[in-house]
């Protein structure tokens, strides 16, 4: 009887043991759905808040502004409404729209995939960098909606610093040089020099965008014009000394037919 009762736990322990397995194994083995977070909100799947990651009471970035105007300078809350595991996707270029239009809009500039974990809450930051330059940068307390992809230069730019791994000052720059047309002698008021600006101008140049920085050489029309008068010259020579022979001719021949005139 004792063995028969400890067969039957044995049996019991391992079919409980198996269940666990096959679930643990169909859950990792299960993709989750991506969605993009404007469709998750859309949906009511939950429920978030947006804000800059710097908090001034506790630093004071006086290097670069790292954490501040770019770099992981956003900080994301998410609240899950739903029991089961999905992706959050917001696309490298999309903007984020302060509530208060003294910040500055923000552009993302990686993209993430955030996991929304089944009925739980939790923090953490992104990527991105300053739209705006004249406005404020965003802190713990300015707070952000999720809007559109931006225009498609920006996006372009955003693209670029994602795939080369520019979450910088120079790849800022470089967005304000397009953004808000910053030149040199206003980049230098956020920590641009010689040496960095090539650098800026290097990403700009490799994108083809026309700034302050990279401006595009308009070639005007002069040598047209100055061709055009050679040319004229010539026609206009040509003819006085087509004009100059012919009458010449024409005299000798008239001087001529007086000569014969005469002999005869």
């Amino acid at each position: 009887m004792k063995n028969q009762i400890l067969k039957t736990i044995a049996l019991g322990l391992f079919a409980l043991t198996s269940s666990i397995s096959y679930s643990q194994d169909t859950l990792n083995n299960r993709k989750p759905t991506v969605l993009s977070i404007n469709e998750a909100i859309d949906k009511g799947l939950l429920e978030l808040k947006i804000t800059g990651a710097s908090d001034p009471r506790i630093f004071h970035e006086v290097v670069d502004r790292d954490g501040v105007h770019f770099g992981k300078c956003m900080a994301i809350i998410l609240k899950s409404n739903i029991d089961s595991l999905i992706l959050l996707k917001i696309d490298c270029g999309t903007e984020l729209i302060p509530f208060d239009s003294t910040f500055q809009t923000m552009i993302v500039t990686k993209t993430v995939e955030l996991p929304l974990y089944p009925n739980q809450t939790y923090a953490t930051r992104f990527y991105a960098m300053c739209g705006q330059i004249h406005d404020d940068p965003p802190y713990i307390e300015s707070t952000y909606a999720v809007g559109k992809l931006s225009d498609s230069n920006t996006v372009k730019l955003a693209r670029y610093f994602d795939e080369n791994h520019i979450q910088n000052m120079i790849g800022q720059h470089a967005l304000w040089s397009y953004t808000d047309e910053a030149d040199l002698k206003e980049l230098e008021k956020y920590g641009a020099d010689s040496l960095t600006i090539a650098k800026t101008k290097e990403i700009l140049d490799n994108l083809n965008l026309e700034t302050k920085l990279t401006p595009k050489l308009v070639v005007a029309p002069i040598e047209e014009k100055n061709e055009m008068s050679v040319n004229r010259y010539y026609i206009y020579a040509g003819l006085g000394l087509l004009f100059i022979l012919t009458t010449t001719i024409v005299i000798l021949i008239i001087r001529r037919k007086k000569n014969d005139d005469t002999i005869a």
